[in-house]
């Protein structure tokens, strides 16, 4: 065997063990012993947004117990339901910090929750250290306040990225995708009326990001329609009807998991507006269940979608969307973030060498890199706001450029019974290797599909 072979079989060995402990495979491991290591998650217990991501958690702990542990200690999983409120959530981050000494706490993605329980989780962290992270909101003032207020707020990190971080996929998409691949010359924007998308209605003054309707203007999109709505609850058929008359070419819904983008589904399908174009930003479309949860109704729908069972990202998607799924887990963006938090802060405890020194722990947070099904986990080291602790996604001296292989988004459509054909990716010239999923030509206006084309 030549020399270069050698190191070839070398680096593919390496490789595979590598994935064989993330994926949690069959390796005989002692069992773990001595004081459990506890990690909790504040969260909905009913909701069908976070209720996957405790279950994904809960599995991602019984793998690493099944392989022996962190540092050969078990790791404890416990959940706390905040039913959705923010006092609540803080009751719950108390239990789960003070009388469980929960050393790790991940908060469900509502921006507003996180704040209350983030604040809470600073008046505890002298006397009760741990790492507190959160998973999926966007609001910028999680990560913007650990740069505002040193020393206070240290331990709070974000495997999602604040608002900013997305003008990159949405001047993507405003210059390149809508008009190229759908045909968009009219935009019309319904938004989530929840604080995570103030800021794009309001543009980023302090770094001199416009509005999203400004965006699509410059990006030489006509907004004929724009309009914030209630997460749930929304009667759509007098918003579909002016969305028609306005004559818009496509309706983009700023959604994510908490908005009743099927109920939407359903009654675009039956409505004026059943001809345009919907696209949804996040939530539920994001996975199979959309289709049942339309009853169909969702046919010609485009969304980002993570169901990934057999479209292999990263060498890690498939195998574990199908443990997911042998589980019954929908594997929304965040679900898949939250099994990856498990795993990277194992890997800070690890380089840490343990969670008695917080400081030490908070490093190996900002140190370690965890790759997962959707790209890697990397925190932004840079002392600049609201990017410092947040999933480095986007460069912060120039928020339209992508890191690439930190995360990757697969755009498509809901075609004939239910199949998920993938469109385009959101940012491919960053990522040759993703060129692959660019199959403009699979598209479909909805009136077509439903003419059975």
């Amino acid at each position: 065997m030549s020399k270069k072979s050698k190191w070839w079989h070398l680096g593919l060995l390496i490789l595979v063990v590598g994935l064989v402990v993330h994926t949690g495979g069959t390796a005989a491991a002692a069992p773990p012993k001595g004081e459990p290591i506890v990690i909790g998650y504040v969260g909905m217990v009913a909701s069908p947004g976070t209720r996957p991501c405790m279950d994904i958690q809960k599995m991602a702990v019984e793998e690493i117990n099944a392989k022996g542990g962190i540092l050969g200690r078990p790791v404890v999983y416990k959940v706390q339901d905040g039913k959705g409120d923010t006092s609540l959530s803080v009751e719950a981050l108390r239990k789960l910090v003070i009388e469980d000494k929960a050393k790790m706490v991940s908060v469900e993605g509502r921006t507003e929750i996180c704040l209350a329980v983030q604040e809470a989780s600073a008046m505890l962290f002298k006397e009760y250290p741990h790492i507190l992270v959160f998973n999926g909101p966007m609001g910028s003032e999680l990560t913007a306040r650990i740069v505002d207020e040193p020393g206070k707020y240290e331990h709070c990190f974000r495997s999602w990225d604040p608002e900013p971080a997305h003008y990159a996929q949405m001047k993507y998409f405003f210059t390149y995708a809508y008009p190229k691949i759908f045909g968009v010359k009219k935009l019309a924007i319904l938004w989530e009326d929840l604080a995570w998308t103030e800021l794009w209605r309001r543009g980023i003054a302090y770094i001199n990001l416009p509005t999203w309707e400004k965006l699509a203007q410059d990006c030489g999109l006509q907004v004929v329609y724009s309009k914030p709505v209630k997460p749930r609850g929304t009667m759509y058929f007098p918003i579909l009807q002016q969305i028609a008359a306005a004559k818009a070419d496509m309706i983009l819904y700023i959604s994510s998991w908490f908005t009743d983008t099927e109920s939407f589904a359903k009654q675009w399908a039956d409505s004026a507006a059943k001809d345009i174009q919907i696209t949804l930003y996040g939530g539920v479309a994001q996975t199979q269940d959309y289709w049942r949860m339309t009853g169909g109704k969702g046919l010609g729908a485009i969304s980002s979608y993570t169901d990934l069972v057999d479209t292999p990202v990263t060498p890690l998607t498939i195998p574990l969307v199908k443990k997911a799924h042998e589980r019954k887990i929908p594997m929304q963006i965040h679900v898949h973030l939250a099994y990856a938090d498990i795993y990277h802060f194992k890997n800070a405890v690890e380089k840490a060498k343990g969670v008695d020194d917080i400081n030490k722990l908070i490093k190996a947070m900002e140190d370690v890199q965890t790759p997962h099904s959707l790209g890697k986990i990397v925190y932004q080291k840079k002392r600049v706001k609201p990017w410092f602790h947040s999933h480095a996604r986007v460069y912060p001296e120039d928020p339209y450029k992508t890191y690439p292989g930190h995360y990757y988004q697969l755009i498509g459509q809901f075609q004939h019974d239910g199949k998920f054909v993938f469109l385009h990716e959101s940012c491919p010239e960053n990522e040759p290797a993703m060129r692959k999923f660019l199959q403009p030509e699979k598209y479909k206006k909805p009136a077509e599909l439903r003419a059975g084309k």
